[in-house]
């Protein structure tokens, strides 16, 4: 059964620069109030339920000693280097298969015990049996001559990334340019089309307007030089003269009958009639 201890409680397992934690059934260490006790160097957390370190568990930098022996740990926080101080750390029996590289950073280690773990059996010959303090010694040597070489070629990796990447960055700026300059010779092939389309509808409209004028000019030439025909004259116009036509017709016949009347009457006149006859 887990269990917190109290912050009282957690005082009253520090002796001086020790701070015993062991055999406390913790699931979680009790990182805040380790933080509260910096001239706590050496803890001892030893023979407990812990699985996982929290990311804060690298915080704790005044650490020189540390015990996380038998318990269940299948891994440590990857800035676990940064506890920089620490001298001497026992990972003895636990579940831990890799180290984070961060360890690398741990200069000051110099005693180190991961026996009873995954990683023995995968790195034999760089942990070692860890059954003497002298074994201890040999692995904290080889594990961060081990930590060196992989952060090394981590660092190749994370270059040759790095490079890849800018490749790639510059190669996408470069086809982002490509299509820039693709969309700005499209628009101004659009431009031109439309200009040209459009010089060419006012010239139709010029050659329309020409055209027209020209008839127009045309129509009135056509209309000054043809002759001018006499008006006819208007029906009204045509009676009138009819009318007096009539009036004269009859104003002769009346005097022609007046006169053959009068002659036929006057002996004189009937004679001068006569000889004009004869």
């Amino acid at each position: 059964m887990t269990r917190k201890l109290s912050k009282e409680e957690i005082k009253d397992k520090l002796d001086g620069e020790e701070l015993d934690l062991s055999l406390c059934n913790l699931a979680k260490v009790p990182i805040r109030e380790m933080a509260s006790l910096p001239r706590a160097t050496i803890v001892d957390l030893s023979c407990n339920n812990l699985t996982i370190l929290s990311d804060a568990f690298c915080t704790l930098r005044h650490l020189v000693q540390l015990d996380l022996s038998k318990n269940a740990l299948t891994e440590l926080p990857k800035d676990f280097g940064n506890l920089s101080q620490l001298k001497r750390l026992d990972l003895y029996s636990n579940q831990l298969s890799s180290l984070p590289v961060s360890c690398v950073s741990l200069r000051e280690l110099r005693w180190l015990d991961l026996k009873n773990n995954p990683m023995q059996t995968l790195l034999p010959d760089i942990i070692g049996n860890c059954l003497k303090e002298e074994e201890c010694r040999q692995c904290a040597i080889n594990v961060l001559t081990y930590l060196k070489v992989l952060a090394a070629n981590e660092e190749q990796e994370n270059q040759a990334r790095l490079i890849l990447e800018r490749e790639q960055k510059a190669l996408e700026k470069e086809k982002e340019q490509e299509q820039k300059q693709l969309r700005k010779r499209q628009k101004q092939q659009e431009k031109q089309l439309k200009r040209e389309a459009y010089e060419a509808m006012e010239r139709q409209k010029k050659m329309m307007a020409e055209e027209t004028d020209k008839a127009i000019k045309a129509q009135e030439e056509f209309m000054e030089t043809r002759p001018v025909k006499p008006e006819a004259p208007t029906q009204e116009e045509d009676g009138g003269l009819m009318g007096l036509l009539l009036i004269c017709t009859l104003l002769t016949l009346g005097v022609a009958m007046a006169i053959v009347i009068f002659c036929h009457h006057d002996a004189t006149c009937h004679e001068l009639l006569s000889s004009l006859s004869s």
